[in-house]
């Protein structure tokens, strides 16, 4: 047996395909959703906010795929920790951790400027990073290296291996 339910959502549209059992519990579903925004927080500590163009969740593995994504990360008592944009996401709803690939770009909430293939972001420990090739840019200049933490607590930006300097023009 099938059920199919579809409604509408300001401003975009969801679908949910699911599957019962026999025994009439779901076993397998997909939520697909047009502009979603995903806000995620834990007591009044940071927030993690994500909009993506497309989207599919899979309550039964508890994980979002979005497509297009702006995300904004904060610290409630210290105003906007970092932003990024991707093509694309893998989100974690219990946790609200997430992995972001395909033209990665962000800024901290200090300014510095990054750019990788991808990142992840892990909010219990407050650590955004990547261990591919970055670059980055800030006041001090532009920097090219093989890796990054950013550390939202202390607000401290760490480049890692074979940290390069970049001549600016």
């Amino acid at each position: 047996m099938g059920l199919v339910l579809t409604w509408s959502t300001a401003p975009g549209t969801a679908r949910a395909v699911v599957g019962v059992s026999e025994s009439g519990i779901a076993s397998s579903s997909v939520l697909r959703v047009s502009g979603m925004t995903f806000v995620g927080s834990r007591g009044s500590s940071r927030e993690v906010v994500l909009r993506s163009r497309s989207a599919s969740f899979r309550p039964d593995q508890r994980v979002a795929e979005l497509r297009d994504v702006n995300a904004l990360v904060t610290a409630s008592d210290e105003g906007r920790s970092f932003t990024m944009t991707c093509e694309r996401a893998e989100l974690n709803v219990d946790t609200n951790d997430f992995e972001a690939a395909g033209d990665v770009q962000g800024e901290t909430g200090e300014g510095q400027r990054y750019w990788a293939p991808w990142v992840r972001y892990n909010h219990e420990e407050g650590v955004l990073f990547t261990d591919a090739p970055v670059r980055m840019v800030d006041s001090t200049g532009s920097f090219r290296a093989n890796g990054f933490r950013y550390h939202i607590r202390e607000r401290r930006f760490q480049l890692l291996g074979q940290v390069r300097v970049e001549q600016l023009r």
